[in-house]
């Protein structure tokens, strides 16, 4: 058994060669960068390897320490004058940014420190640590906000106690207690951060109304780091009374790293005191993290959130605001996830204040005429950052189903069109209509040929619609073949998921000279003069234009290339055909996006292929490996889509429809709160929702709790062990009982807090190990299975729909 000395962990595991160290491998004579000097490979085949990932941050190191050279050099031979003395880092010592020449360091300073910080080493963090306490030293009052930074690199560093009297001294100094509460910051021959060796196990009542937040969140950690270094001393957990053990034992007896105060602490009590010692320091935690959650309700959850994007940090923020959680998060995140065992401990604490998710306003509306269900998308008005290109055909006389003939594509065997010698650029067609137009009662209408049926994969190929009255934003218009060939290009971009489907580019294939040549050329002009023509006048259709140069920068954001191809109107037959019929399918929608997607006249009049998204946010690999035989099943009844990044599944999620079906293979979906809003959102809206597969195996009792209880759920995590489970009287219909088993083995996490009328199947005990209940107008699954039972598999698609 490996014990703690024998596993590097938090930032001493990353600060060897970062292409070995995922691995563990051994490493020697490791080779300093030479830009940043703060990061060291085991050999240059590994350092050329990870220059991809390395550059962006070894450059920021390199010209912020240029910088910050330069602005020490100018500083150091600075002449003196009225607003800074000569010698100022002799004879201003305590008092820089209070003198205005001062800051361009300052800031210099702070830039050349916070650019190592984007390296995850103890040299990095240690450098980076030094400047920090270094300008402490230089400005006193501390105008940077360094104070808030500090603490939680030493944690990273295992400087326990040197933090500990760190926020000690910031929490006490300026009360009535120290100097009458009028400490003065100027004076330099006042003492400085100069409490050592401060009681770490002490009450924290002090801290209450002199600490700001990050200060709290840090002490928050350090007082859980000690309850989690103590717990393992308790007896209970240890036989001292021994002859192979004696008090203390060493830290390396156990499976966890123990941080420099317990370890001097144990050396000073017995065994016996370690219990009333470690439920002092669990009640202290747990009283601050009320007290943090108290003066900002946004922290703890935006600290747990596995989305891997970097927020814009706010220059300015109020106490108790969303920015201020942002802000704070960046600054001692690391620190949290570099402590074994604090987030999963901390989300325990945060899975009792979560809230049900309301819902953002409008996302779903009921469309009674239909009874669909539809999720609105982001309406985005282009900035002119991407403009679509002109896709150039091999020949003038190239026809678009000889150069991209249906095929098909992925594992469920989908038919696109696909570019003969580029796999990942597929085609759509779009084509307007409007009859009478140009004179009284204009009628128009859109569509788009996005796929063809084949074989047994019958999927609607079709997506067509009447001009709206009304555009994306609410401006009311006149319908025009032109508006309409426009909107059959943006029902492209936004009725598919391009991305999920295989594709890294897609062509829309016109005949409207407007549309293409508006794209490619035209709308470049306009975007510079102000949405203005040559002539001065207004753009017409500006707001379809706007909202296709959105489009076409979403899809830059997730990797997606945007052309049009110009092609002859006998090329357009179908999609020219849908349009021409879908204008005498009823009145004009007045708002905008009542499009349907299905089979139009002039598609084939099939029947809907189901439909399932698969969220494979985390073990997609584990996914195919492990459950072909679910996979199988499901692709020979339904389209199956993947989605395994965090973009790609906020795209799906928003789709228009939204999924009708979701599988949940993973954790990943409940640990990134824009998406399990997302899927909340359809949930609600009318889709199913089932959590299965590895779900259960990898969410923790917080993670488990909290996406239940933003649903308005009152599920919470159960035991975990083998029972034998029986389906429960009532619970499915006849058909559906006579293909599932009536009792079967199952190791599974269990839920508690079901409904009885919600329970599948049970344990003898009452634990639940399968529920499915309805929530808003869609069905909620869960299946706690952790062993690819195969009665279970049966379950999950029988929630699924595929059951037959």
């Amino acid at each position: 058994m490996a014990l703690s000395e024998d596993i590097p962990s938090g930032l001493a595991m990353k600060s060897g060669c970062p292409v070995c160290y995922p691995r563990l491998r051994p490493q020697t004579q490791l080779l300093q960068c030479s830009g940043c000097k703060v990061i060291h490979y085991c050999s240059t085949d590994h350092q050329k390897k990870h220059r991809p990932e390395h550059k962006a941050a070894c450059t920021s190191i390199i010209k912020s320490r240029a910088k910050l050279e330069k602005e020490d050099a100018a500083l150091r031979t600075h002449p003196g004058d009225f607003l800074t003395p000569a010698n100022i880092f002799e004879v201003g010592v305590g008092r820089f940014w209070g003198m205005i020449g001062t800051r361009d360091y300052m800031r210099a300073r702070f830039a050349a420190a916070n650019a190592l910080l984007q390296i995850d080493t103890i040299k990095a963090v240690e450098k980076a640590l030094a400047h920090f306490q270094d300008m402490l030293r230089l400005c006193r009052s501390d105008n940077l906000g360094i104070r808030d930074i500090v603490p939680s690199l030493l944690l990273r560093l295992g400087r326990e106690q040197e933090c500990y009297d760190f926020l000690k001294w910031w929490s006490v100094i300026d009360d009535e207690h120290h100097y009458n509460g009028k400490y003065d910051w100027g004076d330099p021959s006042l003492p400085y951060l100069d409490i050592c060796g401060a009681d770490a196990f002490e009450a924290v009542d002090f801290f209450a109304s002199h600490s700001n937040l990050c200060q709290f969140v840090t002490l928050v950690l350090l007082k859980l780091r000690l309850y989690l270094d103590i717990e393992p001393y308790d007896p209970q957990y240890m036989d001292f009374g021994s002859p192979r053990l004696s008090w203390p034992p060493s830290p390396t007896q156990f499976l966890r790293p123990i941080g420099e105060i317990v370890q001097k602490k144990v050396g000073t009590i017995t065994s016996s005191d370690v219990p009333e010692i470690s439920k002092r320091l669990k009640d202290q935690y747990q009283a601050l993290f009320q007290i943090v959650h108290k003066e900002n309700p946004y922290f703890w959850e935006a600290l747990v959130d596995a989305s891997e994007d970097a927020p814009s940090l706010p220059t300015v923020y109020s106490p108790g605001s969303v920015e201020e959680a942002i802000l704070t998060v960046y600054q001692c995140k690391k620190a949290w996830e570099e402590s074994y065992d604090a987030i999963i401990m901390i989300e325990s604490e945060i899975g009792k204040l979560t809230k049900v998710y309301k819902g953002p306003d409008a996302t779903v509306v009921d469309r009674a005429n239909t009874g669909a269900i539809t999720a609105t998308l982001e309406r985005r008005r282009g900035s002119g950052r991407t403009f679509p290109s002109k896709f150039d055909a091999p020949t003038t006389y190239t026809r678009p189903e000889n150069l991209f003939p249906p095929t098909l594509t992925g594992q469920d065997q989908t038919c696109h069109f696909v570019h003969r010698s580029n796999q990942k650029k597929a085609l759509a067609y779009a084509d307007g209509a409007c009859s009478d137009n140009g004179q009284q009662n204009p009628q128009a209408a859109w569509a788009a040929v996005l796929r063809l049926p084949s074989g047994d994969h019958i999927r609607p190929c079709i997506l067509s619609g009447r001009l709206e009255l009304k555009g994306p934003f609410g401006d009311e218009s006149i319908a025009t073949s032109n508006r309409a060939e426009l909107r059959a290009a943006i029902a492209i971009l936004r009725g598919n998921n391009w991305l999920v489907d295989g594709f890294t580019s897609v062509v829309i294939a016109t005949d409207s000279s407007y549309l293409v040549d508006g794209a490619t050329e035209w709308v470049r002009g306009w975007v510079r003069n102000g949405w203005k023509t040559r002539a001065g006048g207004p753009v017409k259709n500006r707001d379809l234009w706007e909202l296709f140069l959105g489009e076409v920068e979403k899809c830059a954001e997730m990797g997606l290339d945007v052309e049009l191809w110009k092609i002859p109107r006998e090329m357009n037959g179908i999609a020219d055909t849908a349009a021409k019929e879908t204008i005498h399918q009823g009145p004009a929608p007045t708002d905008f996006e009542n499009m349907r997607f299905g089979p139009s006249a002039a598609g084939a009049g099939t029947p809907e292929e189901p439909r399932v998204l698969c969220l494979c946010l985390e073990y997609e690999s584990l996914f195919n490996d492990m459950y072909t035989s679910l996979i199988s099943r499901i692709t020979a009844k339904a389209k199956m889509d993947r989605v395994t990044t965090r973009e790609a599944a906020l795209d799906t999620l928003t789709q228009n429809p939204p999924p009708p079906v979701i599988l949940v293979t993973d954790a990943g979906a409940a640990k990134i709160i824009t998406i399990w809003e997302r899927v909340i959102d359809c949930l609600r809206g009318g889709s199913t929702v089932v959590l299965a597969v590895s779900f259960s195996s990898f969410v923790n009792e917080g993670q488990f709790n909290r996406c239940f209880g933003k649903i308005g759920l009152p599920w919470k995590r159960g035991g975990y062990h083998r029972t034998n489970v029986s389906l429960r009287p009532g619970a499915v219909d006849d058909r559906l009982r006579n293909l599932l088993l009536p009792i079967y083995s199952q190791k599974a996490l269990y839920v508690e807090g079901v409904a009885s009328s919600d329970v599948w199947y049970a344990g003898e005990q009452g634990e639940v190990a399968v529920a499915f209940t309805k929530v808003g107008n869609g069905m909620l699954g869960y299946v706690g299975d952790v062993n690819r039972e195969d009665g279970s598999e049966a379950v999950i698609l029988a929630m699924l729909g595929l059951l037959n």
